[in-house]
């Protein structure tokens, strides 16, 4: 599924050229589909003025039948498919869809005119830190109990604020209803997911790297050192939880319309 205020024809020139408005690309996580964006996809436009579109990952949301890739690469090529860009676009990608965003940008710099990654990672960081030991007792846990029960504890995991919880749980267990991820779709991408390494070289494009200091699942710090890797350095939001676009969607609009990747 795709939202977008402009769809972009599905044809793919043999050369793409560069617009001042390109438009943004939003790829979410593990298990995670679109709509889980919230409102947030609609908010960035309007402060923005610019397209946006957001991307299921294959074996999640719209495309929960599908077989989900055991490589980070795999992933890429079928949403470049799903893509069909007509010119280079900013590409957000929120924890495993940070690690789809810069495989993008990496293999087909033409493509891409701005990336920013949120609480990502990568095996430049180590295992414990990638995933978090007291969460991952959690996720293992989620494989086997009702979905109501389970997007609780994942709303736990990953959302620090609280104010709007009996709402969003009540959309987040209607999306699982709908489109249910299978729990071997799940495992594969956590598979991916672990099993991604970034490339030595850096981005044609500049990044933008930003993390959450309170994430219960991923160590602030595996944004840091990928950030260092590529000899920037990473804005780490105070107080924000894994989701930090539910968390803190003002602080990241703010630092979205002051990026210029290209």
């Amino acid at each position: 599924m795709t939202r977008t205020p402009r769809q972009m024809n599905s044809s793919r020139p043999a050369a793409m050229q560069d617009k001042q408005h390109a438009g943004w690309v939003l790829l979410r996580g593990l298990a995670r589909e679109c709509r889980h964006w919230g409102n947030f996809p609609e908010r960035l436009a309007a402060h923005l003025g610019q397209p946006v579109r957001c991307l299921e990952l294959p074996g999640n949301g719209t495309g929960y039948q599908q077989k989900t890739p055991v490589t980070i690469t795999a992933m890429l090529e079928q949403i470049r498919q799903q893509a069909g860009l007509q010119a280079p676009v900013n590409v957000l990608g929120l924890s495993m869809g940070g690690m789809i965003a810069a495989e993008w940008a990496l293999r087909y710099p033409q493509e891409v005119r701005g990336l920013v990654l949120v609480n990502s990672s990568s095996t430049l960081s180590p295992p414990w830190q990638r995933m978090r030991m007291t969460a991952l007792p959690h996720l293992l846990l989620a494989l086997i109990l009702p979905r109501a029960q389970r997007e609780s504890l994942v709303y736990r995991l990953t959302c620090t604020r609280r104010d709007d919880q009996r709402i969003t749980l009540r959309q987040w267990i209607r999306y699982a209803n709908q489109y249910p991820t299978s729990h071997v779709n799940f495992l594969r991408q956590l598979i991916a997911a672990a099993r991604y390494r970034v490339a030595g070289a850096s981005p044609v494009v500049t990044p933008l790297v930003l993390c959450s200091r309170g994430d219960r699942l991923v160590n602030p710090a595996c944004s840091h050192i990928l950030a260092q890797h590529w000899r920037i350095q990473a804005d780490e939001h105070p107080w924000a939880g894994h989701d930090l676009p539910h968390d803190a969607p003002d602080w990241l609009l703010h630092k979205l319309a002051g990026y210029q990747g290209r």
